[in-house]
């Protein structure tokens, strides 16, 4: 597998926001300041960055915001992405609790890469050129974003807020964590930004709720190295933000980012989870037991 490599699954599964509106809404922008490729501040295009742009070559526009160069086809689609890119990476440093001065890992220097594709045509071509899953919904790797924005849906859900969280945590934390923490982290963190985005919008919204376990048990869960079958995917997210939301709020932010940390940087699951939960829970069975009992007190 190609190193950082972490997908979003179509939106059908993602996690978004129940949506209610309070009072007239900020509007997102539709004008963006267009740039020539040539000027750039960063023109470091990946492989797959270049097998994005060989789609309808020379129709592609550009743009910069203070940490992303947008590469995208029509202005009013990337100009409100211009916006949420920002907001979703100072929420995702602050909820990290990281600073800038701790962005030391590979890659990153220079700005991130965001690919936007808008119909699903063009989606289609690229996730067969890249050699993703048919379930993809969007994509992170090696440090660029690529991210369908179909402008047919006025709320887009929160894939970008997924990828960055991928991007976040490669560059501030570390580059090794499991399956499970990775995407479970990224749904749950890119599920409440989105709520709070819009919430600052004007809208009365929260994140989805968090789903009761089902057929994929902890053991099996924690020690996944790849992606489960396709009939397993919906679960397997869900599981994994709810797994990862339990431990960061109701098992304490602080020992789950110590737990987060430590696995980000390579130790293992049971290592890592001892070191931070060992003073509240005496195994890993008698956390799993807690751990589904707040999920069946959630659906009642």
């Amino acid at each position: 597998m190609r190193a950082w490599l972490a997908v979003c699954i179509l939106a059908s599964f993602a996690g978004g926001s129940a949506l209610a509106q309070t009072r007239a809404p900020l509007e997102l922008p539709d004008t963006l300041a267009t740039v020539p490729f040539e000027r750039l501040t960063d023109k470091a295009i990946t492989e797959d960055g270049r097998r994005a742009l060989a789609i309808r070559p020379g129709e592609w526009k550009h743009a910069e915001t203070e940490h992303f160069v947008i590469h995208f086809f029509r202005t009013f689609i990337a100009a409100p992405v211009s916006v949420e890119a920002e907001f979703y990476y100072r929420y995702i440093l602050a909820d990290l609790e990281a600073s800038q001065k701790t962005r030391t890992f590979a890659g990153s220097s220079g700005k991130t890469h965001i690919y936007l594709f808008e119909n699903r045509e063009d989606w289609v071509e690229f996730r067969k050129a890249a050699f993703l899953e048919s379930w993809t919904g969007a994509v992170h790797i090696d440090g660029a974003l690529f991210v369908p924005r179909y402008p047919e849906f006025k709320w887009k859900g929160n894939a970008l807020g997924h990828e960055i969280s991928h991007l976040m945590v490669n560059l501030f934390v570390g580059t090794r964590l499991p399956l499970w923490l990775s995407e479970g982290y990224a749904e749950d963190v890119s599920s409440r930004g989105n709520s709070a985005f819009y919430r600052a919008r004007g809208y009365l919204t929260r994140p989805m709720e968090l789903m009761a376990p089902g057929s994929i048990p902890l053991a099996r869960l924690t020690s996944l190295t790849a992606y489960p079958p396709e009939a397993e995917i919906k679960t397997f997210y869900r599981e994994s933000r709810a797994l990862t939301a339990f431990l960061s709020r109701g098992g304490d932010k602080a020992h789950f980012l110590k737990m987060f940390t430590a696995m980000a940087q390579g130790a293992p699951f049971s290592l890592a989870w001892k070191e931070a939960y060992g003073s509240r829970w005496l195994s890993l069975d008698a956390m799993e037991l807690e751990f589904k009992k707040s999920l069946e007190q959630n659906e009642n």
